[in-house]
């Protein structure tokens, strides 16, 4: 018997101890902070490096195709009868590029009827050649310009021009369309009287002339990046939509060279909180509401890869809204993280910070850890009850 206990003793005497590096290490609060706070600051790095390289290189690498697009074709139309379809942009007709409707529209402003015209389009990545006649426009025919915006403080405005009225003659030249508008207005100068006749919208009360129209003497201004020339101040087209009754199609005019260069701009404007703004409002709001989630459907079609993306074609798209939403989504997810709610990492470095600043004052663990604990609390129920009511908050008030 004492044997075995001689025995027991001298196995427990040796037995090993737990290594020093196999003990349990507990990390302490700043520690713990520091470690928080490096996941979301690694969600910023990932953001930055994303949007450094989608406002860099890459959208350096894409350029506007064309600005028209056809939005209609009208059925037994020349354009019809030669293939042209709906979401086919326009790059060239005959020997002269288009990269505007306007290009278009002067160019068929040459054109007579019956004439044989070669258009090149591309739709979807893929080009093809068409050719149509001209079809015959009546002479008494004017298709006129719509008005789809006044500019405040403008010589049309103070004329009394509206938004929604056609304009159909300046002078002694009739509006066919867009361009016959902007072919006019180059040939005018500042200072210069013009009369503008339009025909009034639904419920015109002003006066009218014989014809039905409305007449005003509009003295233009200058306008500076156009140098001398006449400044009216309108904004021409029908939600930028432009009508050929020789092709017999309708032409969505969207801007996608100015579209671009606006997006090229934000990187200058985050010296103020505007730009910042716009750059993480874009998925949502966009420049005008609409909202920018990439360059994918319709809006690709008038884009198309230039330089060292050439050889990549559709796939530069590819890289650019991958680019764009990892930089999106690592930059709120980060925001996100820094809520102080538990158990967001902001939520538990705020409570290391409370605990801190709270046994600075008290000197008592116990009652730290519990104030800290308490008020971390708080701003996660304040923060989630915030959440469910932008959520929940439009349908209650519905049902009230």
């Amino acid at each position: 018997m004492g044997r075995n206990k001689k025995i027991k003793s001298e196995i427990e005497v040796s037995k090993p101890e737990k290594p020093e590096s196999e003990s349990t290490v507990t990390a302490t609060r700043t520690q713990r902070s520091r470690i928080l706070a490096a996941g979301v600051m690694a969600n910023f790095t990932v953001a930055f490096i994303a949007f450094l390289l989608f406002f860099g290189p890459v959208l350096g690498a894409i350029a506007p195709l064309s600005d028209a697009m056809i939005l209609s074709v009208n059925e037994s139309s020349p354009a019809d009868r030669a293939g042209l379809q709906k979401d086919m942009v326009i790059t060239q007709i005959n020997n002269t590029n288009v990269t505007t409707a306007v290009d278009l529209l002067t160019y068929l402003e040459t054109t007579k009827p019956g004439d044989t015209v070669r258009i090149h389009a591309v739709k979807e990545g893929i080009a093809s050649v068409h050719d149509l006649k001209a079809a015959l426009v009546p002479e008494d025919y004017v298709g006129g310009v719509v008005v789809g915006g006044v500019i405040p403080g403008s010589p049309a405005e103070t004329a009394g021009i509206e938004t929604g009225m056609t304009m159909v003659r300046l002078n002694n030249t009739k509006m066919q369309n867009v361009a016959s508008f902007v072919n006019f207005m180059e040939t005018t100068q500042a200072n210069q009287t013009i009369q503008v006749e339009l025909l009034p919208p639904e419920n015109y009360t002003g006066n009218l002339t014989e014809n039905g129209t409305v007449a005003f003497n509009v003295q233009l201004s200058s306008n500076p990046p156009q140098g001398d020339r006449g400044f009216l101040g309108v904004l021409y087209g029908n939600n930028g939509v432009a009508e050929s009754r020789m092709l017999g199609i309708s032409i969505w005019m969207p801007q996608a060279k100015a579209y671009l260069e606006a997006l090229k701009q934000i990187p200058s404007l985050l010296g103020v909180p505007a730009g910042w703004i716009i750059l993480f409002g874009l998925p949502i709001y966009g420049f005008a509401g609409e909202g920018f989630r990439g360059f994918s459907g319709t809006i690709m079609q008038f884009y198309h890869p230039v330089g060292w993306a050439e050889p990549l074609g559709i796939g530069i798209f590819w890289i650019a809204n991958t680019l764009l939403w990892v930089g999106w989504l690592n930059f709120y997810v980060g925001l996100f993280n820094c809520l102080p709610a538990v158990p967001l990492d902001g939520g538990h470095v705020f409570r290391d910070y409370i605990y801190s600043f709270m046994y600075r004052l008290t000197r008592n663990d116990l009652m730290s850890e519990k104030i800290s604990n308490s008020i971390t609390a708080s701003f996660s129920m304040l923060i989630l009850f915030s959440f469910m009511f932008m959520i929940f908050g439009p349908f209650i008030g519905q049902w009230l």
